[in-house]
Order: structure tokens, then sequence, then C-alpha cells
């Protein structure tokens, strides 16, 4: 339980970071004792396996949000996973003339080099999300955060039922 807290803790720092200096204290205030190579791979293998965000939190749900939008004032976004591993997606384009709902469904999967993130299917064109507690958080295509003014935009939050 506290390598799956240590993890957690360490992956949000890495992720909600404002800056440089902050997060040095921070991460020398949580950094454990040195550890030797063999532990420092069975405890990171361990952690891996056993807590993982398919297994560990509960990312199944309807999540909603406006994503930025290049040449229209944004998009409506309502994206829901199910526990079988597909998905609905729904997309308005604000401030288009007609304001009709793009529709799409398909089967998502969890990338096996990282847990934390789901990869839509063709039908969602291949979209990746970062899966955390309460939201989703878009990536680029290749699974990295986006980065400058509008990145804290790009975040969908789970409906609370």
């Amino acid at each position: 339980m506290k390598k799956s807290i240590l993890a957690l803790s360490l992956a949000s720092l890495v992720l909600v970071a404002c800056s440089k200096t902050e997060n040095k204290k921070t991460e020398e205030q949580q950094t454990p004792p040195p550890t030797t190579t063999t532990e420092a791979v069975s405890e990171t293998a361990i952690a891996d396996t056993a807590h993982t965000a398919e297994n560990s939190l509960d990312w199944n749900g309807t999540y909603k949000g406006v994503l930025p939008c290049a040449d229209c004032e944004g998009i409506e976004t309502e994206l829901k996973l199910n526990l079988d591993k597909t998905y609905e997606i729904k997309e308005t384009y604000l401030g288009k003339s007609d304001g009709k709902a793009f529709e799409s469904k398909g089967s998502f999967q969890f990338d096996s080099k990282n847990s934390s993130i789901i990869a839509l299917d063709k039908a969602g064109d291949n979209r990746k999300y970062f899966v955390a507690e309460g939201h989703l958080k878009a990536l680029d295509l290749e699974g990295n955060q986006i980065t400058g003014a509008l990145a804290d935009k790009y975040q969908l939050k789970k409906e609370v039922k």
C-alpha cells in the first residue's frame, strides 16, 4: 500500500509541478533513502505489475469538458468509458454554423508501456488520454503531455453520479 501511495505521489508531482525550484524542494522532502540497484528494480517491478490505473482507479464513467480548438470557440467533449473497454465519444464544435455533434464508438486499451494511458481505436482517431482519479488528460498522438499556455485546458472531468 505504501508503495502505491509513493508511486502515485511521485507521478502526481511530475505532472503538476509548477516550477523547478518548488518541484525540487518537494521531491527532496519525499524522496526515500537510497536503495541498492537490486532493491530499486524489485520495488519498481512490484509497483508496475500490482498497481495500475486499470486495476487501482475507478476509471469507467462519463467525462466531460471543453477542449481547445484552433478554429472555433472550443470542442465540447463527452467521453464515456465502459468496463468492457468500449467507449462513446460525442464532440460539438462550439461557434460553428450548425452545432451538430460528431459521435464515434469503438474500443480502447491501456498502454502496455504506461498503464496510466488509454488509447482509443481508429474510430476515435487513436487519441490518447492520461487516466487519473476523477479526470482524463488529453495527450498528443505520441502519448506526451500537451504543454504551453493552454495545457491545463486539455482535461475532461468525470461526472459524479
